[in-house]
């Protein structure tokens, strides 16, 4: 039996949350990449409260083509960057991980401190040699 979930590759470091004490909290936007590729599809919502950015959605993998579905996010604050990727990973019965190929939908969610800016980008990796291609990032706030 295989099982289908989204992992989380994230590199850069969290800072801090400074929060604004009674910030209003804002309302959830809708977020969705600009589409770069066939087959691949991520939408969702992201929401800022307290100084921190909260992003909420699916990544979709609509074919069997050689390649991973994936989708990043970008947060910034500053000159500082904190990168969060989500990829659809698939388990065999015996727990191995593996990059899936095929038709699968997966949730997603992150959140960080970093919140001047977030972008987001649809992205794919090879199957075959392992690296990734990104499209359009597209700045949502």
């Amino acid at each position: 039996m295989r099982r289908i979930a989204a992992v989380a590759l994230t590199a850069g470091t969290l800072m801090a949350g400074m929060a604004a004490v009674g910030a209003p909290a804002e309302a959830a936007t809708g977020w969705k990449p600009y589409n770069s590729y066939s087959g691949i599809d991520a939408w969702g919502t992201y929401s800022r409260s307290g100084g921190k950015t909260y992003v909420k959605g699916y990544l979709r993998d609509t074919k069997k083509n050689g390649w991973t579905a994936c989708v990043r996010f970008l947060f910034t604050e500053g000159n500082q960057k904190y990168w969060s990727r989500f990829k659809i990973i698939g388990v065999t019965s015996g727990g191995t991980k593996y990059n899936y190929d095929g038709v699968a939908k997966v949730k997603i969610s992150v959140s960080s401190s970093y919140s001047s800016h977030l972008w987001v980008q649809e992205c794919g990796r090879n199957k075959k040699t392992g690296k990734y291609l990104y499209g359009k990032g597209k700045k949502l706030f």
